[in-house]
């Protein structure tokens, strides 16, 4: 991964205007739908047959609140998001939907996915299987994690990149 491809700002007309569908799930705080560029790597390839496309590290477990921004910078870098998976113990407050720029965005959740990776389907492209660095990760840690998960080569499965990047115990159930 190459550093611009961490560290390049989004411009504002890009940001998706995203909301909560779901009335029982209570509503993220107010502020910009929108993820930090270095909690984020993607291939910079069009390859897509590695297991791990990329990685995001949130801030939180919470689902409501850290997934408009992964919406919002994927689509800015990546294409229209049309649906996200996650494995249902790795997070909480997962809402049933969201919408992005007036596109309905599903939101799944599993029980027996790898709790590590979350998968994205992309509107017309193939889906998108990212590493989930822990929200606990330090920083070091987690630019490592991102690295290994957006990188050429295969560097193996989510748990050999998270150990192989020092990042400490991964998500679990919350």
């Amino acid at each position: 991964m190459r550093a611009a491809d961490v560290k390049a700002p989004v411009a504002a007309s890009t940001r998706a205007s995203i909301q909560l569908t779901d009335p029982g799930v209570a509503a993220p705080e107010a502020g910009p739908a929108r993820l930090d560029p270095a909690r984020l790597s993607l291939n910079p390839g069009t390859r897509r047959d590695a297991r791990i496309y990329g990685g995001w590290w949130p801030r939180s477990r919470d689902a409501t609140a850290e997934l408009p921004g992964l919406i919002g910078e994927l689509r800015a870098r990546a294409g229209r998001v049309s649906r996200i998976a996650l494995q249902a113990e790795a997070f909480t407050n997962i809402p049933r939907q969201l919408t992005a720029d007036g596109r309905k965005v599903r939101i799944a959740w599993f029980r027996y996915m790898n709790p590590h990776t979350v998968i994205v389907t992309m509107a017309g492209a193939d889906d998108l299987i990212l590493l989930v660095v822990p929200e606990h990760a330090s920083p070091a840690a987690a630019t490592e994690a991102l690295r290994l998960a957006a990188s050429d080569q295969d560097a193996g499965s989510p748990e050999a990149i998270l150990s192989a990047s020092g990042t400490g115990a991964a998500p679990g159930p919350a």
